[in-house]
């Protein structure tokens, strides 16, 4: 990411108040590893010729760190504002500024006297905006959502020669070993794999291998895959509760195994009643990749009940 920015919420506080950032202008023709892909910024994606606002003046010499966090990789929370995307060469959907419960996410390493006027109120309305947000809820991340592995089917495929690393190196190095034997390493194999296994992985539970490169591996879920059921689908979840009532010996171990490995320890019921349990709990729990693969509360229904 450089000192641009793109695809800013304007009319969100941080841009509004108590100061209107007003930025330097600069447009730009989309580049070409944007084309055919949308983001939660850009939902149908960057136009021909795009507008980027300067955070900081002048273009930086040399080095010049910024921090990269690709949309996919934690923006599942419930609650999480994308505020801006970074100008980046990896790919859409980079952010630079976000919020995350009563944390806020700043991507430029900018020094004070190098901010454009613009980044400088908006730091500044950032502060108030965060002030009224200090008590907010939100979850601790664990590992990174499934997302990511989407990245790595086209990330430098369009390179001149291709980015390999990706999926030669990054996406096979992030799957426990026996997931690993699935995979063919290239940008066809990549697509493959995702398509056939990205909706049954998951990671971040007890007895997975965590890489102190790639942190939690990824395992596929074979429970899931032979019930056909998603693992971050609300009706794979009743569908389970469902066959954990039933005769089927075999799909009601798989369903149980999949209660078990998915249902938040803190909210699953001690007496084994799944039905009474859902009925509780329905209206307050969603799924999330990156706290660790769980059925659990939302931070947004323990917000507005904080003492369930």
């Amino acid at each position: 990411m450089d000192h641009l920015g793109h695809g800013l919420a304007l009319q969100h506080p941080v841009f509004q108040h108590p100061f209107k950032a007003e930025f330097e202008w600069v447009e730009e023709p989309r580049p070409k590893h944007y084309e055919g892909f949308t983001s939660p910024l850009w939902p149908k994606g960057v136009p021909a010729t795009y507008r980027l606002a300067s955070f900081e003046i002048g273009k930086p010499d040399g080095f010049n760190p910024t921090l990269v966090s690709h949309e996919g990789f934690f923006t599942d929370v419930p609650g999480f504002e994308n505020l801006a995307e970074g100008h980046s060469a990896k790919a859409l959907g980079s952010l630079s500024l976000a919020r995350q419960g009563k944390h806020f996410y700043w991507g430029y390493s900018i020094d004070p006297d190098r901010m454009t006027a613009g980044a400088k109120d908006t730091l500044v309305n950032a502060l108030y905006y965060m002030h009224s947000k200090r008590d907010s809820l939100t979850v601790q991340f664990v590992c990174k959502t499934r997302a990511s592995f989407k990245v790595y089917t086209y990330l430098g495929r369009d390179s001149e020669p291709p980015y390999m690393r990706g999926v030669e190196e990054h996406l096979p190095g992030s799957l426990m070993p026996k997931a690993r034997a699935t995979y063919t390493r290239s940008f066809e194999g990549a697509e493959t794999w995702v398509s056939q296994y990205l909706d049954y992985i998951y990671a971040g539970k007890a007895g997975m291998i965590k890489d102190k490169k790639y942190g939690w591996l990824f395992d596929i879920d074979e429970d899931a895959m032979k019930l056909g059921t998603p693992n971050s689908s609300r009706k794979s979840l009743e569908r389970w509760i469902a066959l954990s009532k039933g005769d089927q010996a075999e799909d009601k171990a798989r369903a149980l195994r999949c209660l078990e490995r998915y249902v938040h320890p803190k909210i699953a019921p001690k007496d084994g009643n799944w039905t009474r349990w859902y009925a509780t709990y329905k209206d307050l729990i969603c799924f999330i990749d990156s706290t660790g693969f769980w059925w659990q509360l939302d931070p947004i229904a323990l917000e507005r009940s904080p003492t369930k």
